[in-house]
């Protein structure tokens, strides 16, 4: 907060105020005019000189963020040229202003008098302590931009993106120690000034400069930490092998999909590969019955659908979240794969078509196509309809070339890739796992594990929809989602209607019926639920610590135009915030894409209000007296790491 003006303007002329005092202490009322000017006029150039230089220190600073910012966001290493003269200058120009203050006969003069010692000493300290840090951050900003020139620099082909960015890594562990320490420096350096014995010009470059310390020690810090999390997962400390589950949301299941196809990964020392892909069976072997050796009992609404077979690898993401999910694949795949798995990615087919934004069409040897983000989901689905299988074996294909081009993407793609990751996450088309505790915790921090509940909202619910039918009737199904939501004292009533209706053409299994299981996860201190579904003959696994499940069958209904309806209905606390505004977290089924929602909102009072929107992401609705509103959930986060000053 800057000082009051009338008190500020005596601040702005503290070295010539000393320089008067002197004169009047040192001469008394006999000191001639001669004097005086000289004494002033002195003290008046040295401010100014040494305002000269801090400005022209914090100008080439700014410079310097600006060409280190484009040179990361262009992947230009003129620009990183541009900015390590900058940062020189910038020192440079810190260093002379220092060494004014501390040459200065004048500056010493004062401090050695008692009147005015003190207040000599507050301003020679605070131009050493901007000088101080303004050279702490040239320094630091030299080393960023030494760093930055090893991670945009133009790869020399081969594939070996992985490896140079592996490379880089491993020097930014030692380079960041200096980045930070420097940045520390220049941290300690800006307590020890006195703002109040700046002139405004002085404070002004003081504030700048300091304002990108924080910034470039957050940006140091999330390097730092993100550095052993990259290095993991790219196989810099021994080799990693992940499994990734290509899912179909046209066969609907809570985890995204059936698991059709997968495809096993190899990270070793930055070095990507894929191992091995083709059809889920591979992964099944012998599936024993009821009361056979190795027998595991499915989870109950699939037992149902197959009540002679035991749970396998294509079944396994029957959880609502992800983790569990991928640990259950992990389980079942890990004896016919013959190795142990480091994580597990899902994706399904239109993370498929979102990567080939990025990557460019590619051409599928043996069927005379080329598949791009365009025309990819309707290929699959085509064959997949058509019951030819070749929509296996097109991913299969497909899986090789694309992972090699996103493991050689050029550095200028990878914003784009991160972008589009962050999106597919956050539609849930994309989940992932790592068994590396470490790993694992930071991709649930950048919304990409699938977690539950992923805010740890106190009014929370999920839908998750299971098509046991056998057939690919999703990609033709509506869902129209209607929350109804009623106070009534310290009580909140809940009323989720969803309406199904399948539009699957009459001629793709005619005589087939639309076969869902339905689980809605709510909060768990939900109380007096209830439903209109058929309840399962045999128990699902538990539901996610904090949550209850409500579940069921919806009744059998053919498709072209049919519908069938479900009624859930519970009571939570009215728990509003501080403000009165009462909060419902939904979450977004995996695979789904398009559905509709409209909530409606009775605060008890004789106010209603409804809104509608979509459940293309998680929403969260905030309800009170005045209305009604919604706004995206939990968005999924991840970044490149970047180095600059902000």
């Amino acid at each position: 907060m800057h000082p009051p003006r009338r008190r500020g303007a005596k601040r702005r002329s503290a070295l010539v105020a000393l320089a008067i005092v002197v004169v009047i202490v040192a001469g008394g009322s006999s000191l001639s005019a001669f004097a005086y000017t000289s004494v002033r006029g002195q003290a008046s150039r040295l401010q100014t000189q040494v305002t000269v230089h801090l400005q022209l220190g914090q100008s080439e600073l700014e410079a310097a963020k600006t060409s280190l910012n484009t040179a990361n966001a262009k992947h230009d290493l003129t620009q990183i040229a541009q900015a390590n003269v900058h940062f020189t200058t910038a020192k440079v120009q810190f260093m002379v202003a220092r060494q004014m203050a501390d040459s200065s006969r004048l500056l010493q003069q004062l401090e050695g008098i008692p009147a005015v010692g003190q207040m000599a000493q507050s301003q020679h300290a605070a131009i050493d302590g901007i000088t101080d840090m303004g050279v702490a951050i040239s320094n630091a900003g030299l080393e960023l931009a030494k760093l930055d020139a090893q991670l945009i620099k133009p790869s020399s082909g081969g594939g070996q993106q992985g490896a140079t960015l592996l490379s880089v890594l491993d020097q930014t562990s030692k380079s960041l120690v200096i980045v930070q320490a420097d940045l520390v420096h220049a941290e300690k350096a800006a307590t020890q000034v006195d703002v109040r014995v700046l002139t405004a010009a002085q404070q002004l470059s003081f504030v700048k400069a300091k304002s990108t310390i924080s910034s470039a020690l957050a940006a140091a810090d999330e390097f730092a930490r993100l550095v052993p999390i990259l290095t993991e997962l790219l196989g810099g400390n021994g080799v990693r092998r992940y499994l990734v589950e290509q899912v179909n949301p046209s066969e609907l299941r809570p985890g995204g999909g059936f698991i059709g196809t997968f495809s096993e990964l190899q990270a070793d020392h930055g070095s990507l590969r894929l191992l091995k892909s083709g059809p889920a069976e591979e992964l099944i072997g012998a599936r024993p019955g009821p009361g056979q050796v190795g027998y595991i009992a499915p989870p109950g609404a699939l037992r149902e659908f197959v009540p002679n077979a035991g749970w396998s690898f294509i079944d396994s993401n029957f959880y609502p979240d992800f983790p569990s999910n991928a640990v259950a694949g992990e389980n079942f795949a890990q004896p016919r794969l013959g190795h142990a798995l480091d994580g597990v990615i899902s994706i399904d087919y239109y993370a498929v078509a979102k990567m080939l934004e990025v990557t460019g069409p590619l051409a599928v040897p043996g069927y005379g196509i080329t598949v791009t983000s365009a025309n990819f989901v309707a290929i699959v689905v085509s064959h997949d309809l058509a019951d030819d299988n070749a929509h296996k074996a097109i991913l299969s294909t497909v899986a090789g070339p694309l992972m090699d081009r996103i493991a050689t993407l050029p550095p200028d793609k990878w914003p784009a890739l991160i972008t589009a990751l962050n999106e597919l996450s956050g539609s849930r088309h994309l989940q992932a796992f790592f068994n590396n505790p470490a790993v694992q915790k930071e991709i649930d921090r950048v919304g990409w594990s699938g977690a539950v509940n992923p805010t740890s909202a106190p009014d929370y619910a999920m839908e998750v929809e299971a098509n046991l039918g056998g057939t690919k009737a999703n990609y033709f199904i509506d869902r129209h989602f209607t929350v109804e939501l009623a106070r009534s004292g310290n009580t909140l009533h809940h009323k989720v209607t969803i309406d199904i209706t399948d539009n699957m053409p009459f001629n793709y299994r005619p005589r087939e019926y639309y076969s869902a299981f339905l689980r809605l996860f709510v909060s768990g201190n939900a109380s007096n639920p209830s439903n209109n579904l058929r309840p399962p003959k045999y128990p699902n696994p538990g539901p996610p610590a904090g949550t209850r499940a409500l579940d069921g069958w919806v009744p059998l209904f053919h498709g072209y135009g049919h519908s069938a309806q479900a009624v859930f209905q519970y009571d939570t606390p009215w728990s509003p915030d501080g403000r009165g505004v009462g909060k419902l977290y939904w979450q977004k089924q995996p695979g789904t894409d398009f559905d509709k929602i409209d909530v409606r909102w009775n605060d008890g009072s004789g106010h209603a209000y409804s809104i509608s929107g979509d459940l293309t992401q998680d929403r969260v609705f905030n309800f009170s007296s005045k209305g009604i509103t919604t706004v995206p959930g939990h968005a999924a986060q991840a970044q490149l790491p970047g180095l600059s000053l902000g």
